[in-house]
Parts: C-alpha cells; structure tokens; sequence
C-alpha cells in the first residue's frame, strides 16, 4: 500500500474514533490537502475495498479497518520509540514520525515494539492496541468539576503544545470549567480556552467514586464487522 493511502487510513480512523463521523472536507483539513485530493484518495480507498462512502459520510469496510488499524498501531508504536528514545518533544511527536512510520518493515516494527517492552500507550496516551475500549468521557460531554486528563485522540501538533504549555498531559488532574459557550482547561500551569471543534477529541476521566460523571467505554466502533483479534500479527497478510 502506497504511503499517502495509510496516511488517509490514519486520519480517517483518528477523525471517525474522535466524532464518530467524517468527512471529505474532515479529511482534507486533517491532511492539509485540497477538498479535490482528498476526494480522490478517499475514492481510491473506496475502489480498492477499504472504505464505504455515501451521503452520511464514510465507514471502513473490514479490509479497511484491518489495514487501518495495522497503520494506527504502527504510528503510535513509532510515537512511543521517538519520543521514549530520541527525545522527540511531547507536542512534536505526532508530526515528527508521519514519514518515518512508514520506513519499518512489519517484522523490524514487531522487534522494535517487543525491545520496548510492548507499551500500552503511545506518548499522547492513545492505546498501541487501536480498538481498545477506553474508560473516558470528551471534554464536550464533562460537566465542570474535576478530572483526569487522559488522551487527545486527535494529535493536532497546536492543540499539543497549548496542552502541553498549560500542564494537561496524560494522567495529570485537570478541572473543566464553563464560561457562557466556551468550555477551560484547567492544568498544573494554567488554563486553556479548548476550542469548541476540538472538545470531543478530548477525552478525561472523572475521579474514582465520582458517580455522577462516570465515565463510558469508548472507542472507534465500526458497523457490522467481526470481532478481531489482537494484537494483530504484524505479518500477517489481510486481503
């Protein structure tokens, strides 16, 4: 598969696991291309079996969500080996591998995964094993109080480094806070006004015995495909 078909796969899924729905333009603002070329390799996607598309939007067919999510894992994977051993800063990550996760064959990428000792999490926080179910609740859905910063499942290189800047990382407490249609972020090292596309993406987790923000299991959910197994050979072949 050409490099530019799994970079649509990956945002695709990123965009579909983020809003549960995407779309051309989606997709063309994710991968900074014109609504024309992100209409075509969305097309080229669908002729070659990966992807139902129609009116309400796009849905991966099996053999789109199996390459799909061999390419989110192996993007997270990559993540977690430049940023854990080359020092790649937090906010810089995502866009720093989006060539070089494609230079690793499948067995050198399961040796490199194995040597670090099979970690769960990419650095953002989003799992290595793409269909994980998450415990978790958007930033859009969270009442004000106080919370977990868990993940932003959209890794947008401007959304990192303001949550960065304001100390709302993985695993750090943050509070939500509402100010008339604006919806605060607050960190360690301060707050940031999340902007309002950006409020499903992130995802929190209330404080354990907190009933009344219970987080949900989340997670791309994808109509009418079998169950599958993972972790996913690397080496295995899917047609």
């Amino acid at each position: 598969m050409k490099h530019n078909s799994q970079d649509y796969l990956l945002a695709i899924w990123e965009l579909c696991e983020s809003y549960d729905f995407t779309s051309e333009k989606g997709v063309a603002e994710r991968l900074k291309v014109s609504l024309p070329s992100a209409w075509e390799g969305i097309h080229r996607l669908e002729r070659e079996g990966m992807l139902v598309v129609n009116k309400k939007g796009m849905r991966f067919t099996e053999k789109g969500y199996l390459n799909a999510m061999k390419m989110v894992r192996a993007h997270r994977i990559t993540e977690y080996f430049v940023y854990s051993y080359l020092e790649v800063p937090w906010d810089e990550v995502h866009d720093s591998v989006m060539d070089l996760e494609h230079d690793f064959t499948e067995q050198l990428l399961s040796n490199l995964y194995r040597k670090m000792g099979s970690p769960g999490f990419c650095p953002h926080g989003n799992p290595i094993r793409p269909d994980q179910g998450m415990i978790e609740i958007s930033a859009a859905e969270a009442p004000e109080g106080k919370y977990y910063f868990v993940r932003p499942v959209l890794e947008d290189y401007n959304l990192l480094k303001k949550l960065l800047n304001a100390g709302s990382t993985p695993g750090k407490p943050v509070t939500v806070e509402r100010g008339g249609a604006y919806l605060y972020l607050i960190g360690e090292n301060g707050e940031y006004k999340l902007p309002s596309n950006m409020e499903r993406t992130v995802r929190l987790r209330s404080n354990i015995g907190d009933e009344d923000r219970s987080p949900k299991t989340s997670g791309i959910s994808i109509e009418k495909l079998p169950k599958v197994p993972f972790p996913l050979s690397l080496n295995e072949p899917h047609s």
